[in-house]
């Protein structure tokens, strides 16, 4: 049996992609099959794509004949497809470490109550410009959560941390076992923002985390990062109150961790309040 499948979904990431499947094809660790997924892209992707299949004739690969609209059936589309016991959503515009694979999948080989596995991350801009560590960010926040190595309990996870946000750093920087995703249902494919932190509170509710403090993954922020577009619609928050519905009915939570959540709410509100009047206030006055 395959060890690790590796789904790389893209659209319209043309130029970050030889970066990315470089970054796949060079891992310390080689028990891995590759999938790559094309969500109707329309910048030259294909043609890099078919180039690496001719040189690696093992890549399984799937375009799509029109954009679905939604990065998370992408994602259950590969899963469905991969054969291994640990699933690799790697996005096509960040890239990993050499033994991002090695140090994960030994972590999750070990402890098999663990449903995923994920790593610090380090921040580039678009040009590969370093720009700082997420576990540098939180600390402000959480201290040296995230600055050492840890397991926890899955519950335990979500009342300290993922009840408020998605504290897991991106998608591209975890290792899945396959039969957990399976088990927690797959992505939920009417989200378009949260899916992935709605995803790990299932895993959570059915199995454990761990971490691994060394910066593995690379996240790419760019022009057209999901992140710049949370507050543009009234969607994200719509989300963000789905989310916190669940948690609520799932998990104990203190009346300070809900207050915590409320103000939350207000926050992305106000952040979604400002960019309206920002944007009436650029518009022309007709008289």
């Amino acid at each position: 049996m395959t060890l690790v499948s590796v789904i790389i979904p893209g659209y319209n990431h043309a130029q970050y992609l030889r970066q990315r499947i470089d970054s796949v094809m060079n891992q310390s660790s080689h028990d891995f099959e590759l999938i790559i997924l094309d969500d109707f892209s329309t910048d030259g992707s294909r043609e890099i794509i078919d180039e690496y299949v001719k040189i690696f004739p093992g890549i399984s690969f799937h375009y799509n004949k029109s954009n679905s609209g939604n990065p998370f059936k992408q994602w259950d589309f590969g899963v469905k497809k991969a054969r291994g016991e640990y699933i690799w959503i790697a996005e096509s515009d960040d890239y990993a470490k050499e033994d991002f694979l090695e140090r994960s999948s030994s972590v999750l080989s070990a402890n098999r109550n663990l449903g995923f596995v994920y790593s610090n991350s380090k921040i580039v801009d678009e040009n590969n410009n370093s720009e700082y560590f997420v576990s540098d960010l939180r600390k402000s926040l959480h201290g040296n959560k995230w600055s050492v190595d840890y397991q926890n309990n899955g519950l335990d996870e979500i009342s300290e941390f993922l009840y408020l946000n998605n504290t897991i750093n991106n998608v591209s920087g975890v290792l899945f076992r396959r039969s957990k995703y399976i088990e927690a249902g797959y992505a939920d494919h009417s989200m378009k923002y949260c899916g992935d932190w709605f995803l790990y509170l299932r895993l959570l509710l059915i199995s454990d985390v761990a971490y691994i403090s060394e910066p593995l993954n690379i996240i790419r922020f760019h022009s057209r990062s999901t992140s710049n577009y949370y507050f543009k619609t009234e969607i994200y928050f719509r989300e963000v109150l789905r989310i916190y519905g669940f948690i609520i009915s799932k998990v104990l939570l203190t009346p300070s961790k809900k207050l915590g959540m409320a103000r939350n709410l207000l926050g992305i509100l106000n952040q979604r309040l400002i960019l309206i009047l920002n944007s009436l206030i650029r518009k022309p006055l007709h008289l």
